[in-house]
């Protein structure tokens, strides 16, 4: 089985996937590292050189090559639900965990980074309302929802594995 870590930007998908992968001596791969590995240059690079949608369509190829993949967390660009296709993909790959991130926290984690394109030279309530509308509904279709609330990265992995194997024990049955 695949875990799929999805959420918001800075909602810990990164962080919490490695903690969960060694949890469960999986496999652990960040689609945004395995684009820039990919492409040789940073995810801020190809959306100032190619854009928004280049990018967008770079996270549909891996996606598609990750339908291989087994025993595997995968940490999931912010915006990999935007588009359709990859929606499906995604229940193809595994099991999808939204990481819910309480706004007004998502908000205090957008204002110290500077890395995202996304937040370059934009105001940081503004993209989080843009984002929370466009999003939030594309998230909440995952089989798993873990409100992040005040848990550290180990109570969210540990959340997250108890929630997956006992909804497997009560699909057996």
């Amino acid at each position: 089985m695949n875990i799929l870590l999805t959420g918001f930007m800075c909602s810990g998908k990164t962080t919490i996937g490695r903690k969960l992968a060694k949890l469960l001596d999986y496999n652990f791969i960040d689609t945004d590292f395995e684009i820039e590995e990919d492409q040789g240059c940073s995810v801020e690079d190809i959306f100032k050189y190619g854009g928004e949608e280049c990018f967008r369509e770079l996270e549909t190829k891996l996606l598609e090559k990750l339908k291989e993949v087994q025993n595997t967390v995968i940490s999931t660009g912010g915006g990999i639900v935007l588009r359709e296709q990859n929606q499906k993909i995604l229940k193809e790959i595994g099991k999808q965990v939204y990481l819910k991130v309480p706004k007004n926290e998502l908000l205090q984690r957008f204002k110290k980074v500077r890395n995202r394109p996304l937040l370059k030279n934009k105001d940081a309530d503004t993209v989080l309302e843009e984002m929370y509308k466009d999003r939030s509904l594309l998230y909440e279709q995952a089989e798993c929802i873990i409100e992040t609330g005040q848990l550290t990265p180990q109570q969210i992995a540990s959340e997250i594995i108890r929630i997956l194997h006992y909804e497997d024990k009560v699909h057996n049955i």
